[in-house]
């Protein structure tokens, strides 16, 4: 990742006193060009749950949207003034949970 905010926002992320590592693999390089996993919404045949940042500046919303209106059964969520790291944290992250958590219990309901 290489936005703005990427390294700042996955430092948020580390528990106090974790220093992370940032680095990957080196033959990850090779296959990034090749991947397009939005390209793959059309073909999903089950229920779908899309939650969309507004202001991600690692996966832009446009593309995203763009791919997610192709689920066929695709539930989309857009937040408009959320950012790819933002919503992993304090009052987003509960905003989108919540959302995710009620999109999971209406399709994949627990059994007694």
């Amino acid at each position: 990742m290489n936005s703005h905010d990427a390294y700042s926002g996955y430092r948020s992320l580390l528990p106090a006193g974790v220093e992370g590592e940032n680095a990957v693999a080196a033959s990850i390089a090779l296959q990034i060009p090749l991947l397009f996993p939005g390209a793959s919404a059309k073909k999903v045949k089950i229920p779908i749950h899309f939650s969309i940042c507004g202001k991600d500046s690692v996966a832009p919303a446009a593309p995203t949207l763009k791919y997610a209106k192709q689920a066929a059964k695709g539930e989309i969520e857009y937040y408009e003034d959320f950012g790819h790291f933002s919503i992993y944290q304090g009052e987003q992250f509960d905003v989108v949970t919540a959302k995710q958590l009620d999109f999971l219990s209406r399709n994949l309901p627990l059994e007694a």
